[in-house]
């Protein structure tokens, strides 16, 4: 039990820690509270409408996901097209979650 405990633990801080990060940029936005190990979150550019965001958002999806190296899940709530990231690997660490906020980083540089 105590590992279980640990793990769910670690990775309860993992999913705050890339919230942070959503939290710092001023182009995404969290969409729920961050529960356990789920973030949900959308890029929301500035001067964009709903279903601009859901564009955007969509193909940053599928520009992600394309690279092999994480899987983005998504979502709609409160009529929002959201992206979320779940940690529940036993293997992730600090440097799994920097690399899922640089893969995501990036590929919103070529929206």
């Amino acid at each position: 039990m105590e590992g279980i405990r640990q793990l769910i633990t670690k990775h309860v801080k993992l999913a705050d820690w890339f919230a942070g990060f959503i939290k710092m940029d001023e182009n995404f936005e969290l969409l729920a509270p961050v529960k356990l190990s789920l973030v949900c979150f959308r890029y929301s550019r500035q001067g964009a409408s709903n279903e601009m965001f859901t564009e955007m958002n969509r193909t940053l999806l599928e520009k992600v996901n394309a690279t092999g190296k994480i899987y983005l899940t998504h979502t709609m709530l409160n009529d929002k097209y959201c992206l979320r990231v779940s940690v529940g690997q036993p293997r992730t660490d600090e440097r799994h979650v920097r690399q899922t906020w640089e893969i995501i980083r990036n590929h919103t540089l070529k929206l």
